[in-house]
């Protein structure tokens, strides 16, 4: 930009000797072209950098395809953080349809507060994500945002058939990140609450004297014996456990006193289970049919 001019011309560039021979001048002119050459791009280049270094390049939104959404940088406030970094998708990936785009972030004073801010925005009404969790279940509860480290998984339906748009934010004590993807797939309904296996108390077999106990208070007209008293009955209980509809039960035969011999006459066999909820008879044919405990 400092090169002498020549006398007479406006062109900046090595200054054409005079007397110099005509090859010379076209040597010289040749020389002339590549160095404004040189120095636009030189210009271009600067103006590119200026822009790169300003505000004006912050970014407004993330977008992967037709999918955006609005950036950390436009819910905080200026210096609040800093993008230090942006991991781009391979080539493979994007054929793939698998692109994913991760925005570093630094020089945050307290990362998990940000990163709680810039979740309640996206899961409001305006933007529509779904806070759910790594597998697609919407989570009931929202998450516990205090916390010095943290990764929340927000979605909603992607502009791609069959595919989801999600946000991922993560936060470490000094650092953010912020990813988006679009999966296959679509938001679930809440994982089914987790059943606590029965202790050893609760799923111990009930003891054969509370199985008696509990038989021989039942009416006998209700399991298809006559009188109304179990202890007109003598029950006698086999050892051990008999499977019946897929439960544990008890054999329980169940006899009668004759009043004129003194002998015990047969009534029939039931089956109880062991946590006493089901009762079952068998007939005169051999079949076993559930009784109905009122």
């Amino acid at each position: 930009m400092t090169g002498l001019l020549s006398a007479g011309s406006d062109r900046q560039g090595a200054d054409v000797p005079i007397g110099a021979s005509l090859k010379d001048k076209e040597r010289l002119e040749c020389m002339n072209r590549r160095i404004e050459a040189v120095l636009l791009a030189a210009v271009l280049c600067i103006g590119l950098l200026t822009g790169c270094g300003g505000g004006d390049t912050e970014l407004a939104v993330y977008q992967l395809g037709e999918d955006q959404v609005v950036s950390l940088e436009s819910i905080m406030d200026e210096g609040e953080a800093l993008l230090t970094s942006i991991d781009e998708p391979t080539d493979a990936a994007l054929d793939a349809e698998l692109a994913t785009y991760t925005y570093h972030y630094r020089q945050i004073e307290d990362p998990a507060l940000l990163a709680a801010a810039y979740i309640e925005v996206l899961a409001d009404a305006e933007q529509g994500f779904t806070i759910i969790d790594s597998e697609c279940h919407r989570l009931e509860e929202k998450p516990n945002l205090e916390t010095l480290t943290g990764e929340i998984y927000l979605a909603k339906t992607s502009s791609m058939e069959g595919k989801l748009f999600q946000v991922i934010v993560a936060w470490s004590e000094f650092a953010m990140a912020i990813q988006i993807s679009q999966p296959s797939g679509k938001i679930l309904p809440p994982p089914e609450p987790e059943v606590e296996a029965p202790s050893v108390e609760e799923s111990r077999p009930t003891a054969m004297s509370e199985q008696l106990d509990f038989f021989n208070g039942l009416n006998p007209g209700a399991i298809g014996l006559e009188g109304d008293d179990m202890g007109d009955y003598t029950v006698y209980p086999k050892q051990g456990w008999v499977l019946v509809d897929s439960f544990s039960c008890r054999e329980l035969d169940v006899y009668l006193e004759d009043a004129r011999d003194g002998t015990n006459v047969y009534m029939g066999t039931y089956y109880l289970s062991s946590d006493l909820q089901h009762l079952y008879q068998k007939t005169a044919g051999g079949d076993i049919v559930q009784v109905v405990l009122s």
